[in-house]
C-alpha cells in the first residue's frame, strides 16, 4: 500500500505505524550516506515539528504556533495540498519549465557542413515519424528537476510512489527541522534509487560550495541543458539565493561546447603556424614569474574610467592588451607591452592594422590566423587550452582557462607570469548605462542593451551588473585561473562583475613600486623557445588519426545499444558524454576535436525525441543513429586529410 493510501484511510495507529518506520529508515540511511546531516538530524525539533493531531498531519511553527498548511471543517489540508503539487509535474502550473532558451531550428550549414547537417536531419526525421509541436514525457519519467524547500517532501513521495524516474534531482531546503519532517514521509534510499546514478543532489541549510552545483549539471552536460522543471514553495533570502545560483550553473552549463568545424579552423593554423620540426615563431614552455605587476587590459565599458591609471603606471608594471582594448589604449597614448590574441577569425588581421599594432609584441595563441603573425613584427605563441588544438604535440605548457575570450586567455598568462595581477576592463558582464565595450575601440559608439537571457549578478564595486551564459563561463575561468595558479594577489580595478578571489580595489588606494621593465621584458620573452625539443614532449608520426579513428569506433559502438524510450535516450546521451570526457582527459586534442559536435547532435537527438507523440521511439531512433555514425565518418575523412598534407 503507497503512503497517499495509507493517509486516505486515516488509521491514526497505521499512519503512525508507516511514518515512524519510514523515519527509522531513513535515519539508518544518512547514517550511512552522510554521518554529519544524521548528526544533525538526531538533535530536537526547535523551530518546526510534524503535527498530527485528530485534523490530521501538518506542520507546526514552535515559536509562533502557526500552521504551514491550511486547516478547515474539513480538517488539516496538507495531504490535500501535497497531492495536487504531486499532479502532473510537467503540466501543473505550479511547475515552471526552463529550456535555456535552446529550440529545434534548423543550423547554418555553411559554417557547420558537418554537425549541422546532422543536427538538421533530425528535424526531417521528425516530420517521417510523426513529430508534434509540443513536448511529450511520459508520465513515469521526469528531466532535470529543482525544488527549492520541500515542507515536508510529501509531495515528492506521491511522485516517486507513482514509479517516477528522476533523470535527475536537485533538492535545497534551508531548513533541518522542515528537512527533519521530509523524513517521516520520503523514503530518501528508494528516492535515489528512483534517479540516475550519482545524479540525486540533497542540500540541507546551505549550498556548500557552487562546485557542487556547477558538477550537477556539467555531470550530465548535454541532458540536463535543456528541459529544466522547478518547483519553488516559499522564498527566503537563502532560497533565492541558492535559485541564482542554480539559474547561473544552468545558464553556464550551456556555454562553450564548440563543434568539430570550428576545432579544425584551429587544428588547421596550428599546423601551419607550428608545423613541429621547425618552429617560426617560438613557442611558450615552462614559464616562471617575474617580480612586477601584470595589468591586464580588456575592451570592458569600464576601461575608460582606468585609462589615467594605466597611463600614470605604464612605467610601473607590464601590460597586457587583450584583443580590442589595443585600440582605446594606443588611442589614450598608451604603448602596451604585449598584445594578446586568440580569435582564429579572417578579419583579426584589420581590427590590429586598424589600431594599429604598431610594434607592439604579439603574444598569441597557436590557433590564430597565420597572417596574423606574418603582419606582426615580433610574435610568440602559447598553447591555448580548451581548444583540441592547444594539445598537438602535448606542449609541456598548456595555458588553461584562456576561454572563452581574449580577456581570460591574458588573464591566465598573467596568473602565470606576473607576482600581481590587476584587472582593467574584464567586465564580464553589462554595466547598466554603459555600452558593452570601451569608447574609441573597434565597435564604434554603442549604448546600453541588455540580452534576453542576461540576469543580475553582484557588481565590482557600485554599478548594477548584469551577466549572461557566456559572461558567467568568462567569470568562472578567471576565478578558476587564481584558484589554479595562485599569483599573490588579484586586484579587480574595473566597474563590471564581481570576480571571486580578485580584490575589488580603487586605482586611487594603491601605489606601484618602480620596476626594471626592459629587463623583464626580455625575461618574460626567454620562456619562449624555438627548439621543438624544449617545448613539445609527443609529436606524433600519424598526427592522432588512429587513436581518432578508435574513438569514433568507440562512440558508434555506444549507439549500437538499444533504445526503446525516451528515458533511454537520455541515458544512452550521457553515456556518450561520460566517453567525451573520459577521452578529453586522458586525450585532450582527440576528446575535444569531436566532444562539442557530438554535444550539438545528441542535444538535438534529444530535442527531437522530446516532439515526438509518444514514449516508444525505437523506429525514430534506429534512423538517427545513422545519422550520426555518418557524420563521425564525414569528421574522421577530413581529419584524415588534413593530416596527409601536415610533414611531420
Amino acid at each position: 500500500m503507497t503512503l497517499l493510501e495509507i493517509l486516505k484511510n486515516n488509521d491514526k495507529s497505521e499512519i503512525e505505524n508507516e511514518i515512524s518506520k519510514r523515519f527509522a529508515k531513513n535515519m539508518e540511511f544518512f547514517q550511512q550516506t552522510s554521518p554529519r546531516l544524521f548528526d544533525t538530524l538526531k538533535t530536537p525539533p526547535s523551530e518546526y515539528n510534524l503535527l498530527f493531531d485528530e485534523k490530521g498531519l501538518n506542520i507546526i511553527n514552535l515559536k509562533n504556533q502557526q500552521l504551514t498548511y491550511p486547516c478547515d471543517e474539513n480538517g488539516h489540508q496538507m495531504v490535500r495540498v501535497c497531492e495536487d503539487l504531486a499532479h502532473s509535474p510537467v503540466s501543473n502550473a505550479k511547475w515552471k519549465i526552463h529550456t535555456n532558451h535552446i529550440y529545434l531550428d534548423k543550423m547554418d550549414t555553411s559554417k557547420l557542413p558537418i554537425t549541422g547537417a546532422a543536427c538538421n536531419q533530425f528535424i526531417d526525421l521528425l516530420h517521417k515519424h510523426g513529430g508534434i509541436k509540443e513536448y511529450y514525457l511520459s508520465h513515469s519519467f521526469l528531466p532535470t528537476t529543482t525544488i527549492f524547500g520541500l515542507l515536508g517532501g510529501l509531495f515528492l513521495e506521491f511522485i516517486r510512489e507513482r514509479g517516477v524516474f528522476f533523470h535527475s534531482l536537485l533538492i535545497f531546503e534551508e531548513n533541518v527541522d522542515i528537512f527533519r519532517v521530509s523524513c517521516y514521509f520520503v523514503d530518501y534510499c528508494e528516492l535515489f534509487n528512483a534517479t540516475s546514478p550519482k545524479s540525486c543532489y540533497i542540500f540541507v541549510k546551505d549550498l556548500i560550495d557552487k562546485f557542487f552545483i556547477r558538477n550537477f549539471f556539467a555531470q550530465k552536460k548535454i541532458t540536463n541543458n535543456f528541459l529544466r522543471l522547478e518547483l519553488k514553495l516559499y522564498a527566503s533570502p537563502k532560497i533565492d539565493a541558492a535559485q541564482k545560483v542554480i539559474e547561473e550553473e544552468y545558464a553556464s552549463n550551456a556555454r562553450g561546447w564548440g563543434s568539430f568545424e570550428d576545432e579544425m579552423i584551429g587544428v588547421d593554423n596550428s599546423f601551419k603556424n607550428i608545423a613541429f620540426k621547425t618552429l617560426k615563431n617560438p613557442v611558450l614552455s615552462l614559464p616562471k614569474r617575474v617580480n612586477a605587476p601584470i595589468c591586464v587590459v580588456g575592451n570592458g565599458a569600464s576601461l575608460d574610467g582606468l585609462l589615467p591609471f594605466i597611463k600614470s603606471n605604464q612605467n610601473k608594471m607590464i601590460i597586457f592588451s587583450c584583443g580590442t582594448a589595443l585600440k582605446p589604449l594606443k588611442a589614450y597614448g598608451i604603448t602596451p607591452d604585449f598584445q594578446i590574441e586568440i580569435e582564429r577569425i579572417d578579419y583579426l588581421l584589420d581590427v590590429l592594422q586598424d589600431a594599429p599594432l604598431g610594434d607592439t609584441p604579439l603574444i598569441c595563441g597557436n590557433m590564430v590566423n597565420p597572417s596574423v603573425l606574418d603582419f606582426a613584427k615580433e610574435a610568440y605563441i602559447f598553447m591555448r587550452g580548451g581548444s583540441a588544438s592547444g594539445y598537438l604535440g602535448c606542449s609541456k605548457s598548456v595555458i588553461e582557462y584562456s576561454a572563452p575570450f581574449v580577456g581570460n586567455a591574458g588573464f591566465a598568462l598573467a596568473c602565470q607570469l606576473g607576482s600581481e595581477v590587476l584587472m582593467c576592463g574584464l567586465d564580464c558582464g553589462y554595466i547598466e548605462g554603459f555600452g558593452k565595450h570601451a569608447s574609441d575601440s573597434f565597435y564604434g559608439k554603442e549604448s546600453f542593451a541588455l540580452p534576453a537571457s542576461a540576469m543580475v549578478v553582484r557588481g565590482n564595486f557600485d554599478k548594477n551588473v548584469y551577466s549572461d551564459s557566456i559572461f558567467l563561463l568568462s567569470m568562472h575561468q578567471i576565478t578558476q585561473a587564481i584558484k589554479t595558479f595562485g599569483p599573490k594577489m588579484a586586484l579587480n580595478l574595473g566597474e563590471g562583475a564581481y570576480i571571486q578571489g580578485a580584490r575589488p580595489t580603487r586605482a586611487e588606494e594603491f601605489d606601484l613600486a618602480k620596476i626594471n621593465k626592459k629587463k623583464i621584458i626580455k625575461q618574460i620573452k626567454s620562456y619562449f623557445r624555438k627548439n621543438p625539443k624544449e617545448v613539445f614532449t609527443d609529436v606524433r608520426e600519424d598526427l592522432y588519426t588512429g587513436e581518432l579513428s578508435d574513438f569514433k569506433d568507440e562512440i558508434i559502438e555506444i549507439f549500437k545499444t538499444s533504445v526503446s524510450t525516451k528515458r533511454e535516450v537520455f541515458a544512452l546521451i550521457d553515456r556518450v558524454n561520460l566517453a567525451c570526457v573520459k577521452k578529453s582527459s586522458t586525450s585532450p586534442f582527440v576528446g575535444i576535436l569531436l566532444e562539442g559536435s557530438l554535444a550539438h547532435m545528441c542535444q538535438s537527438l534529444m530535442i527531437a525525441c522530446l516532439h515526438l507523440p509518444n514514449d516508444m521511439i525505437g523506429g525514430f531512433y534506429e534512423d538517427a543513429k545513422l545519422v550520426i555514425w555518418e557524420a563521425l565518418d564525414k569528421m574522421m575523412f577530413k581529419y584524415r586529410l588534413r593530416a596527409l598534407m601536415q610533414p611531420v
